[in-house]
């Protein structure tokens, strides 16, 4: 495992990317950096996992939705009997939405949400957009990126 703090350019390269990456998100922070193992980059803002590096998404870490809020992404909430496949990481069908917090298009970013407390249990990538899904009865919504779990998450809590 390799680990590193940021140069302030470095820094400013990667909030940069984040903001158009996520319109509106701008992150309070102090120090960032990045660990890289087994070929995962991952950013560390404040010292708390914050990004996974895959392919050309910068993909929210969980701990860092759980700890940091994650009012800046569009949400979607899942009933229960989705909560434990969703949690093992399966894609997510458009059955088991309950709620849509907010809108998005095909190959945006969202957050996954338990229904009782509405805590983020995976990241996903929409395959439609969120106008679609009223339209629609049966079929994949988005497909698996991050879930609580996951080889990201055991990264850092084993």
């Amino acid at each position: 495992m390799r680990r590193w703090v940021l140069s302030k350019k470095d820094t400013k390269l990667f909030i940069r990317k984040l903001a158009q990456a996520y319109r509106g998100y701008s992150p309070e922070y102090n120090k960032v950096e990045i660990v890289i193992t087994d070929n995962i980059k991952v950013y560390l803002i404040d010292s708390i996992p914050a990004f996974i590096e895959l392919r050309e998404d910068l993909v929210p870490h969980l701990m860092y939705l759980l700890k940091k809020g994650y009012n800046w992404l569009p949400a979607l909430v899942v009933d229960e009997g989705a909560v434990q496949p969703i949690s093992k990481g399966a894609d997510l069908m458009r059955p088991g939405i309950v709620e849509v917090l907010g809108s998005f298009m095909a190959s945006d970013i969202v957050v996954i949400l338990e229904p009782t407390r509405r805590l983020p249990i995976a990241v996903h990538k929409a395959i439609i957009d969120s106008e679609e899904l009223a339209s629609m009865e049966k079929g994949r919504v988005t497909k698996r990126l991050h879930y609580v779990g996951d080889r990201y998450w055991r990264m850092f809590f084993h």
